[in-house]
């Protein structure tokens, strides 16, 4: 993985940890990361769905915002309101058609994954945030031009540009006629990047009441604390539309495995959460099956080791028949496993997940 998994994984120190069995025992505690029996609490990577919205309501701008370890820098993904994330659907047009709570489950849906917290925020806030910011810059590829009485008039010139705090809301919310959803998407893309590279940690301080938000004033702190990248998208048109846009669906899961590479699930069935164990000893679980996991639907929640090494083939037990469909694409990705269903009315997990020699063969 480009970003190293092994740097992004974020554990909570098994002394602070509640670790819990699936039958809701609790065990001695093992410190030794090494040793049998060791388990530790992992956290999601932190995400943040941060748009901006019109004046009547509908969507402007999005973008899912990530942080690495120790909220220290982070990823941005900035996606293009005519995406379409339904055979019929853009961004732009369900946000307009359903309720806020809906619009998070589709798109979540469609990203599988969930999001620790989201941000809608308005022109006025633009303004209050940018009167007391850093002007900022930003570089525009093409001039934005309206009609006056036939003749085209530029409203914005090319290059790069100072926004005052009342041009930036304009800036994004302009439709010029001759501009595709591509080129409107990197002038999005391009405001996205210059103004997330323009934090500094004294100025999310200052501006740390401006939006009364925890969890995005956390965010942009963290995001000022390091570097920021933001992703590429391979975005295709639509055939016979200049309005839509289309993404891959293998790179878009590619790219978010890199971007969250532990989410949480989108809906409460969206993905299996699961404890991931050594049943070997000495094996680098995070890097080699991770990723492969993730990918299938899992939401890791505990990883660590078995009671006991030495386990020749990978185990499989699950308490609900409903994760089935979930199971067997987990074994398949470790290179196959024995399965156990085990009823069980509650559990810390859904799925507990052991490696043996079969899977590192």
């Amino acid at each position: 993985m480009g970003l190293g998994l092994a740097g992004l994984l974020l554990v909570r120190d098994a002394t602070d940890a509640i670790l819990e069995s699936a039958d809701g025992d609790f065990s001695e505690v093992v410190l030794d990361p090494l040793a049998p029996g060791f388990e530790s609490y992992l956290s999601s990577t932190p995400t943040h769905l941060l748009g901006i919205k019109g004046v009547n309501g509908e969507l402007v701008s999005i973008a899912l915002l990530s942080l690495f370890t120790d909220d220290i820098g982070g990823t941005a993904v900035v996606f293009p309101i005519d995406l379409l994330i339904t055979e019929t659907a853009s961004i732009g047009e369900i946000y307009s058609t359903v309720s806020g709570s809906e619009f998070i489950f589709e798109l979540g849906r469609y990203l599988k994954l969930g999001f620790n917290a989201s941000s809608f925020i308005t022109e006025e806030d633009l303004v209050a945030y940018f009167d007391v910011a850093t002007p900022l810059t930003v570089s525009l590829n093409d001039p934005l031009i309206e009609l006056d009485d036939g003749q085209p008039k530029v409203v914005f010139e090319s290059g790069q540009l100072v926004l005052s705090p009342s041009d930036v809301y304009r800036y994004l919310a302009w439709e010029s006629d001759d501009e595709s959803s591509y080129n409107r998407w990197l002038r999005h893309k391009n405001f996205w990047e210059s103004w997330l590279a323009s934090l500094t940690v004294d100025q999310t301080e200052d501006l740390g009441g401006e939006w009364q938000e925890k969890e995005l004033n956390r965010m942009l702190r963290g995001l000022s604390s390091g570097n920021v990248i933001i992703q590429n998208l391979n975005l295709l048109e639509v055939e016979d539309s200049n309005r839509y846009l289309r993404v891959e669906e293998e790179f878009l899961s590619a790219m978010l495995l890199e971007v969250v590479p532990f989410p949480v699930a989108p809906f409460e069935t969206g993905r299996a959460k699961i404890k991931l164990l050594d049943g070997i000893g000495g094996v680098d679980i995070v890097n080699a099956f991770v990723p492969k996991l993730v990918a299938a639907g899992a939401e890791i929640k505990l990883i660590g080791n078995a009671d006991q090494f030495g386990v020749d083939e990978s185990l499989i037990t699950y308490y609900d028949e409903s994760y089935l469909d979930f199971v067997e694409a987990f074994s398949a990705a470790i290179g196959g496993s024995k399965i156990e269903f085990e009823p069980l009315p509650e559990s810390a997990v859904d799925v507990i997940i052991l490696i043996g020699g079969n899977s590192i063969e």
